[in-house]
């Protein structure tokens, strides 16, 4: 498997052997995805760049598109498989019951299906 393969991770869900390794292009670049928006600043050793969103919660000056370009730039600069493939970043910001602030994002990535047939995958966080 891994001699056809340029890229292999494990799989952060997986609970079974046949299910912890990651190979596909597409699976690696939505736990990429989903890894970018949770690590926070100087969590992993040596790497000190984050999207850290979460000082943008209680920011009153701060527009969705600052949010949504600063997440595109880094996934871009830091996922390997971003450029594989056409996606898109929907950002909102949304109160929940208590008055919070909240950070709604969702990730649409464009892909071939096992069919070859073009669908759109979605990965959604909510951050506050």
């Amino acid at each position: 498997m891994t001699e056809t393969t340029e890229y292999v991770d494990l799989y952060l869900h997986g609970t079974g052997i046949h299910e912890n390794i990651l190979w596909h292009p597409l699976e690696l670049f939505l736990q990429e995805i989903e890894l970018a928006m949770q690590i926070a600043p100087n969590e992993i050793w040596g790497i000190k760049d984050s999207v850290n969103l979460s000082r943008y919660v209680f920011n009153k000056y701060v527009t969705i598109t600052q949010i949504r370009n600063e997440i595109t730039n880094y996934v871009s600069k830091n996922c390997q498989h971003a450029s594989y493939f056409q996606y898109t970043i929907s950002v909102e910001m949304l109160k929940n019951s208590n008055g919070t602030d909240l950070i709604y994002i969702v990730f649409s990535v464009d892909a071939l299906n096992q069919d070859n047939m073009n669908q759109t995958y979605i990965q959604k966080f909510l951050l506050g």
